[in-house]
């Protein structure tokens, strides 16, 4: 009788401490298959690095490119960064070249980058670059994951801190070379290729009915 009792004594403790251990690790399991379903791997850091060859379109105070990787998207999230190539240094855009008196400023929009050069003298009058003088465009398309990187882009993109992010590291963000560098080490460098940036057919001009306040002018985004 007393054997029996004793029995029935351990199975009531084993289940009053076994119980809430097993609804424990019942919850706990729950929450790891909640965390797995709800989980989304972030996108790898990367910079897509692009090359145009200008020297088709020069002389000429103006550039313009076809860029297809400047995506609705990209225009609007992701910093993006251009560097003007000559026989042996680099220059970021915009920027004033006092040497050459000009000033160069680019401009984007989905699928398209533009660049004008302006003398330094009225900051208006057009300045034709020599075929000599640059050769290649860069640019840069950062895409990184953490947004901590380069900050809102969307938000507040002529106060962009990738600018700071890079001073910080102690890289030259004039030097082409140095940012890419940079960037090497810390995301994945995507070259999409190199291309020649051919002179753009002029199209014919129309007479137009419609009153020039109604048609739609291409809007374009200054990059700092």
């Amino acid at each position: 009788m007393h054997l029996l009792t004793i029995i029935w004594t351990l199975i009531c403790a084993a289940v009053i401490i076994g119980y809430p251990l097993y609804l424990l690790n019942k919850s706990a399991s729950l929450t790891k298959v909640r965390r797995k379903d709800n989980y989304k791997p972030m996108a790898p850091n990367t910079v897509e690095l692009l090359s145009f060859d200008i020297r088709e379109q020069l002389p000429s105070w103006s550039l313009s490119l076809e860029v297809p990787e400047i995506t609705e998207e990209v225009l609007h999230k992701n910093p993006i960064l251009f560097y003007l190539e000559s026989e042996d240094t680099y220059f970021k855009l915009p920027m004033n070249n006092a040497a050459m008196g000009y000033k160069a400023n680019v401009y984007k929009n989905v699928g398209k980058v533009y660049v004008t050069f302006k003398s330094l003298k009225d900051g208006v009058s057009h300045f034709h670059v020599p075929t000599n003088h640059l050769k290649n465009l860069k640019v840069l398309i950062i895409k990184f994951s953490d947004e901590r990187i380069y900050g809102n882009w969307g938000a507040s993109p002529s106060n962009c801190t990738i600018h700071k992010s890079l001073a910080k590291a102690g890289i030259k963000i004039n030097d082409f070379e140095d940012v890419l560098g940079h960037f090497s080490n810390i995301a994945s460098i995507d070259f999409k290729g190199h291309y020649v940036a051919k002179t753009p057919q002029r199209k014919k001009v129309r007479a137009v009915s419609r009153p020039m306040e109604q048609i739609n002018k291409e809007r374009l985004f200054a990059t700092t």
